[in-house]
């Protein structure tokens, strides 16, 4: 990435220079520029994505494994000091030894604590993937599938049918680009006439879990559903040869029902849907990590009591024998 994005910018920058001087190479250089980012930069960025997904995944699952071995321990610990209690019980008769009985109380604490607070601890991780990573990664595809989308429909003006689908592959002879819109379209909303609900949108409102959520979904799904039908009334003057026209339904204002308008707002409510679901993700998260709070530090202090109380009480009976 670091590589290439010098290299594009570079390429954008002549097709502007090209075009600003009316030249017809502008075009092509944007088109040389674009098959550099669909090719190796966002395949490259794409990798990068997935392993980041992957990381996250893995961090959770080893973030939410059960700690049995510090259990385990803990356990034994509090049996082998209630041995030593009941073996001393039978030999001596006596009832309680209370250094032992103290170190037996804090092991029996730090047991708990530990169990407790672990357990606390991956809910509320587990709640934090359902409630904000999940979430986020629909909407985090459902943005790439809208750029993708708009890249594609810009560029289909930018080529005027240069770029066909090759003989012999499905849509063979279509522009390209305008195939790669519907199929980004299609992802994000579903397949025409599907209303948004079989699409990333779709899914992303059946993750969200409130309104604060959901509202943002349903706007981007309408504005999606807005773009789409505007895509296709732009097509229909580009198709009768009026391209000035069909340029200002792409990239016009919204007094002139330009696509670019729709993608706006469904970017901005997709922005507001991804903060949403991020505050959910982080809230859940804290919430996770202060179960266990001053863990580390208790378990010292239980600790060093419990050991401080199984010397003391071993002490006392020693002292006897003396």
């Amino acid at each position: 990435m670091s590589r290439l994005l010098p290299v594009y910018t570079a390429r954008i920058e002549a097709a502007r220079a090209n075009n600003r001087q009316g030249l017809p190479l502008g075009g092509a250089w944007l088109r040389n520029a674009n098959d550099l980012m669909q090719e190796e930069m966002l395949p490259a960025a794409e990798r990068l994505y997935q392993a980041e997904k992957e990381r996250v995944r893995t961090d959770y699952a080893t973030a939410q494994g059960f700690p049995w071995v510090a259990v385990g321990l803990g356990v034994l610990t509090v049996g082998a000091l209630g041995g030593v209690q009941h073996a001393l019980y039978r030999r001596t008769n006596r009832r309680f030894n209370v250094g032992l009985l103290g170190a037996t109380a804090a092991c029996g604490v730090l047991l708990v604590w530990v169990t407790a607070g672990h357990t606390l601890a991956s809910a509320g991780l587990s709640d934090s993937y359902e409630r904000g990573v999940r979430s986020l990664n629909v909407l985090n595809d459902a943005r790439i599938s809208a750029l993708k989308a708009r890249g594609g429909e810009n560029l289909t003006l930018v080529a005027r049918g240069a770029v066909t689908v090759p003989a012999g592959q499905k849509f063979a002879g279509q522009d390209s680009y305008d195939v790669a819109y519907r199929a980004e379209m299609t992802r994000l909303l579903g397949p025409e006439g599907d209303g948004g609900s079989g699409g990333l949108l779709g899914r992303a409102l059946e993750l969200a879990d409130d309104a604060g959520g959901s509202d943002p979904v349903r706007t981007a799904t309408d504005r999606a559903g807005e773009w789409r039908e505007r895509h296709l009334k732009a097509r229909e003057y580009d198709e009768a040869g009026d391209y000035e026209q069909a340029l200002k339904r792409v990239i016009g204002a919204e007094k002139d029902e330009a696509t670019g308008a729709s993608f706006d707002r469904l970017d901005a409510a997709l922005e507001k849907a991804l903060a949403h679901e991020q505050g959910e993700f982080e809230r859940a998260a804290r919430a996770g990590g202060s179960a266990l709070t001053g863990l580390v530090a208790g378990a010292l202090v239980l600790a060093a009591l419990g050991t401080a109380g199984a010397g003391v009480g071993i002490a006392r009976r020693l002292a006897e024998y003396r």
